[in-house]
């Protein structure tokens, strides 16, 4: 029964044009900034790149698109004839967001492939890499459940998400000063801790702290959609 609602969601998020484009054009778009700006950059800068090129992927594809996508399913009522059904709410969120789970992945993994193709070299810890991967994911499909919960439609969303992705950009751009202070802080910021894994992990660096400032992200979201979210569309 899940399994039916992930693979029916899947061919809704491709059908509507906005999530399709999503989907289809954040790859093509990281992948054209590594070629034309990326690609001749010292072997030793790459790891930042991909950090932090990997926090924007999960803003645009998985973060954006979930808001999206469970509002429109609370809003059209999707939500409510779900759970009278044998499905539990926790596999109702699963169904709904397996799909973005997948295409975050599997844009990850084209655009991993890209730049190392194009002279990024091979990642030092590997396994960091994929923790930073699968927490990205996690914590970008949460925030976007979190987000929906105060969105009463689709077109609201484009105002609701704003405060987490200038925290996400914002964040991109603090982890990359000098003053530790500073980058400590952006660490912090939402989707960035992952973002930091997958630096650390292409660099072989301490993945402590990227650890540590995702812990309070996952908990507070799911804090935020336990408490916040509604089954019913908001008026």
């Amino acid at each position: 029964m899940t399994f039916h609602l992930a693979w029916t969601e899947l061919r809704l998020l491709l059908r509507k044009r906005i999530t399709a484009y999503s989907v289809l054009a954040a790859p093509v778009l990281l992948c054209a900034m590594a070629w034309f700006a990326d690609r001749t950059q010292p072997t030793e800068a790459w790891a930042g790149t991909m950090g932090s090129r990997f926090v924007l992927l999960m803003v645009i594809s998985v973060y954006l698109v979930s808001t999206t996508v469970f509002t429109a399913r609370r809003q059209s009522l999707v939500l409510k004839r779900l759970r009278t059904s044998e499905l539990t709410d926790t596999a109702i969120y699963l169904g709904i967001g397996a799909p973005m789970m997948v295409v975050g992945l599997a844009q990850t993994i084209v655009y991993f492939g890209f730049c190392l193709a194009v002279g990024a070299p091979l990642p030092s810890n590997p396994a960091v890499v994929l923790v930073g991967v699968i927490l990205g994911i996690a914590v970008a499909l949460l925030a976007g459940i979190a987000t929906a919960a105060f969105s009463r439609s689709v077109e609201v969303t484009q105002i609701t998400a704003i405060p987490v992705m200038l925290a996400a950009i914002a964040g991109m751009v603090m982890v990359q000063s000098s003053n530790d202070v500073v980058s400590t802080i952006g660490t912090f910021l939402p989707v960035v801790g992952p973002g930091h894994l997958v630096t650390e992990g292409w660099s072989n660096g301490n993945a402590l702290l990227g650890v540590a400032a995702t812990v309070p992200s996952l908990i507070l979201f799911v804090a935020v959609a336990l408490k916040a979210f509604r089954w019913e569309p908001r008026q």
